[in-house]
C-alpha cells in the first residue's frame, strides 16, 4: 500500500511540474508567436495592396452576416461553396486615408487535403488584386501549386462578376475563366470559389445589395 502511495505521489509531482514546465514555455513563446503571426499577415496584406499605407478593420464586419451572404451565393459558378468563411475584413488605405479597397481574410473547406486560407484583395470598383495563401495542405507538385505566382496570377487585376474552372486552356481568353490545375481540378475550384464567395461579400460592402 505505502509503494502505491508513493507512486501516486510521484505520478502528482510529475504531472505538476509538467504542467508548470508548458505554462513557462507557453508565456515565453506567446509574445514571439504573436509577432511571427502578425508580421505574416501584414506581409500578405501587402502582396494584394502593394500601395497601401494602412490597414483597418471594417467597421461593423460580422463573420455571420458574411456566412449568411455566401450561403445565398447563387451566382458562384463552381460547386457548392455554402460551407466557406470570412473570418475578417480590412480596409487597405493611401497615404491620405482613402479607401483604396478591401482584404478578405477567407478560408474554403472544400480543399483536396483539407482547408484552405487565403488573404484576397479586391479594389473598390471590383477589380481583384489577387490573393496570398495563409494556410495549405495540399499535394505537393499538384494542388501545391495554388501557392505559386504562376497560377495565382490568373486572378490578379481582373475585374468580373465570377470566376469559372476551365479545363481546356481557354483562360488566357477569357478574363473570367481559370485555367485549372494540372492534376489538381478539386484545389482549383476551391480557391476559385471561395474568390467567388469574397467577390460576393464584396458586392455588399460596395454596393449595398
Amino acid at each position: 500500500m505505502n509503494a502505491l502511495i508513493k507512486d501516486c505521489l510521484k505520478l502528482i509531482v510529475i504531472t505538476l511540474a509538467a504542467g508548470v514546465l508548458l505554462g513557462i514555455i507557453y508565456e515565453v513563446t506567446k509574445e514571439p508567436i504573436r509577432i511571427q503571426q502578425e508580421k505574416t499577415q501584414m506581409e500578405a496584406y501587402k502582396k494584394v495592396f502593394p500601395d497601401a499605407k494602412s490597414f483597418e478593420d471594417l467597421e461593423g464586419f460580422s463573420p455571420e452576416a458574411a456566412s449568411k451572404v455566401i450561403s445565398e451565393n447563387t451566382t458562384n459558378t463552381v460547386d457548392d461553396h455554402a460551407g466557406d468563411e470570412i473570418n475578417a475584413v480590412v480596409v487597405a488605405k493611401d497615404e491620405a486615408g482613402n479607401n483604396l479597397g478591401y482584404i478578405f481574410d477567407a478560408t474554403t473547406h472544400k480543399g483536396y487535403g483539407g482547408d484552405i486560407q487565403l488573404t484576397v484583395g479586391i479594389k473598390t470598383d471590383g477589380t481583384v488584386t489577387g490573393y496570398s495563401v495563409l494556410a495549405i495542405g495540399e499535394t505537393a507538385g499538384l494542388g501545391m501549386n495554388a501557392n505559386t505566382d504562376t497560377w495565382e496570377s490568373q486572378f490578379e487585376n481582373k475585374k468580373v462578376e465570377t470566376f469559372s474552372v476551365v479545363k481546356d486552356g481557354s483562360g488566357a481568353d477569357d478574363d473570367s475563366k481559370i485555367d485549372a490545375i494540372s492534376g489538381a481540378t478539386i484545389t482549383s475550384k476551391a480557391v476559385t470559389g471561395l474568390m467567388n464567395n469574397c467577390l460576393a461579400y464584396f458586392h455588399t460592402i460596395e454596393g449595398g445589395n
